[in-house]
C-alpha cells in the first residue's frame, strides 16, 4: 500500500511545480497583516505576534514587543521607522528597523488602519469611526473623534491631499485636505469593507465579504464599479498592487478558504493549494511575494503567485545512496543550495531545508518510503528513498 500511495503523491507533483510553498513559522496565532521593506518583511497577528525576515520571506523570527491585543496593521515610512496597530488601541513606533518597539495609547478600542503621507503626517482608524491625524512622526496623535457610527477598517492616502477610509456597512470616508475636514458617505451595500488601496494617484482599491470588489475614484469622490468577483463569496481581506519589470501594474487579492486573485484583463483565482483563510499579502518584486493567514501560516511565492514555467526550469539528475539509508542520506547530483522538502507515503512533509552539502540527517523520521524533492528558480530534481 505504501507503494502505491508514494506513487500517486509523485504523479500529483510531477509535472507541475508549486506556485507556492508552505514556510515554517514560529508561531500558531493567527497571522492579520503584512508589510515589506526593502528585503525584510513583518507580519502581525493575534496577541501582538510580530514576525520579522530578513531574506524575502524565507525565514522567520518572533520579534517580543509590550503588544498583547492583535496587531491589526504594520507600515513602513522607509527602512529604519515603522509602525503597527493593534486592537487595544495602542500605536507602536520603531526607529531601528523593527528590532525595538515604543507603544502609544491612542484610543479605547481598535485602531485597525494606518498610513503615512510623509515622515510627519499619517492618518490612523479604528473602531466606532475614530480617525487619529499626526503632524510630527507619531509623536502625538489628535482624535478628531467618531466621523461615522460604524467600524473603520483601512486608510490609504491616494495622493498628497486626499485620503480615504473604509469600513462597515458599505460605509467610507474621504478627505481632500490631507485629513483636517472628512465627508461620511454610503454605498448602501451589505458588504463590509475591509482594505483599500492606492492604485495611482487618482483610483483606489477596495475588496471585501462576499467576495466584493470597487473602486474610489477622485474625480467623482465615489465609490463606483461594485462588483462581486469571487462566485463563492468568500470574504477577501487584501489587496495589493505590484509595479512590474515592464512598468505595468499588477494587481493582487488575498482572502478567505485560500483565495488568490490577480488582475489581468479582470480578476482570475488562483487558489493556494492549502485550506487556510487567508488576511495578509505583499510583494518584494513582481515574482516574489507573500501572504499570512489563519493559524500562523505563510507562504511564498517565486513566480509570481501563478504557476512556474517548465521552460524556464532545468530538470537535473541525482543519485541517492545508500538506499536504504538508516541516519545520513548522501547526495550526488548539481543540487547544492537547491531547497529540499521530504513527504512520507501519505504526502505529509517531514523535513524542509536548504541543502548546503551532499548529505541529510533523516535520522528523525520514522521508517518508512519517501520522496524527496530539489528546487530552486532554475532547476528541480526528485526521487524516492527508503529510511530502514
Amino acid at each position: 500500500m505504501k507503494k502505491i500511495l508514494i506513487l500517486i503523491f509523485i504523479l500529483n507533483f510531477s509535472p507541475t511545480f508549486s506556485r507556492w510553498e508552505e514556510i515554517n513559522t514560529p508561531t500558531t496565532q493567527d497571522l492579520n497583516t503584512i508589510e515589506i521593506i526593502g528585503d525584510n518583511a513583518f507580519c502581525g497577528g493575534k496577541n501582538g505576534v510580530l514576525l520579522k525576515s530578513t531574506n524575502q520571506g524565507s525565514t522567520w523570527i518572533e520579534i517580543t514587543t509590550s503588544a498583547s491585543t492583535s496587531i491589526k496593521s504594520i507600515i513602513f515610512i522607509n527602512s529604519s521607522i515603522g509602525f503597527f496597530t493593534t486592537s487595544g488601541g495602542k500605536i507602536f513606533k520603531t526607529i531601528n528597523g523593527g528590532d525595538e518597539w515604543v507603544e502609544k495609547s491612542v484610543h479605547i478600542s481598535g485602531i485597525n488602519g494606518i498610513d503615512f503621507k510623509n515622515e510627519l503626517i499619517g492618518i490612523a482608524v479604528g473602531d466606532y469611526g475614530h480617525i487619529f491625524t499626526t503632524k510630527d512622526g507619531g509623536i502625538n496623535w489628535t482624535d478628531l473623534g467618531s466621523l461615522s457610527i460604524y467600524i473603520i477598517n483601512d486608510i490609504t492616502f491616494v495622493n498628497d491631499t486626499l485620503a480615504v477610509a473604509v469600513g462597515a456597512d458599505g460605509s467610507y470616508l474621504f478627505t481632500t485636505n490631507t485629513g483636517k475636514n472628512w465627508t461620511y458617505q454610503n454605498t448602501y451595500q451589505t458588504e463590509t469593507y475591509f482594505a483599500i488601496e492606492k492604485k495611482n494617484n487618482t483610483t483606489a482599491s477596495i475588496v471585501g465579504t462576499n467576495g466584493s470588489y470597487a473602486e474610489f475614484n477622485e474625480e467623482n469622490l465615489s465609490i463606483n464599479n461594485i462588483k462581486k468577483i469571487d462566485s463563492e463569496g468568500d470574504w477577501l481581506k487584501e489587496i495589493h498592487f505590484i509595479n512590474q519589470n515592464d512598468s505595468t501594474l499588477k494587481g493582487v487579492i488575498a482572502g478567505y478558504n485560500n483565495s488568490f486573485y490577480i488582475e489581468n484583463n479582470g480578476w482570475k483565482k488562483w487558489d493556494i493549494d492549502s485550506v487556510v483563510n487567508l488576511n495578509g499579502l505583499d510583494f518584494f518584486n513582481d515574482s516574489v511575494g507573500i501572504v499570512a493567514g489563519s493559524n500562523g501560516k505563510i507562504f511564498k511565492t517565486t513566480t509570481g503567485g501563478v504557476p512556474a514555467s517548465r521552460n524556464n526550469l532545468s530538470k537535473v539528475g541525482v543519485s541517492l545512496y545508500p538506499n536504504p539509508s538508516k541516519n545520513t542520506l548522501f547526495i550526488k547530483g548539481d543540487v547544492n543550495k537547491t531547497k529540499i522538502s521530504i513527504f512520507n507515503s501519505i504526502g505529509k512533509m517531514v523535513i524542509r531545508q536548504i541543502l548546503t552539502e551532499n548529505q541529510i540527517d533523516i535520522s528523525k523520521i520514522p521508517e518508512g518510503n519517501y520522496y524527496i524533492q530539489f528546487s530552486s528558480d532554475t532547476k528541480f530534481a526528485s526521487g524516492i528513498f527508503t529510511k530502514k
